[in-house]
């Protein structure tokens, strides 16, 4: 093989492995939306409304539904990151949670928010 085809297959091989590991686009604009809180081992059980702002790569969500289960006010907040491991969004509080093992539902990781389906998951 010569240096300069060598040098191409390097080449491609390194922009096909950062693309499949690249973080997509987040799926929503800054703003205000409601999503919906999901039980991650009872995905199809009704959960609270919350009220979510997204601004500039950070998520809010706060509890102005009922305090039957969570209490009113401020639930989660966070910077959003895509967790290529697991392939969810999540929301990061210190660099540390980017390496996490385990993320959502019941585990001890970061928790996970579905953006393009507007669910904040918990256990």
């Amino acid at each position: 093989m010569t240096p300069t085809l060598t040098h191409t297959l390097l080449l491609l091989t390194s922009l096909t492995l950062g693309t499949a590991y690249a973080a997509p686009e987040l799926p929503l604009a800054d703003g205000q939306y409601v999503f919906q809180q999901r039980y991650a081992e009872h995905p199809q059980m009704q959960g609270i409304n919350l009220d979510t702002e997204i601004k500039q790569g950070r998520i809010s969500l706060t509890n102005n539904d009922s305090d039957g289960v969570f209490p009113l006010g401020l639930i989660d907040e966070g910077e959003l990151y895509w967790h290529a491991r697991s392939g969810h969004w999540i929301i990061i509080y210190e660099p540390k949670d980017k390496e996490a093992k385990d993320v959502g539902g019941c585990s001890d990781g970061p928790a996970v928010v579905d953006l393009k389906n507007k669910i904040y998951w918990t256990c």
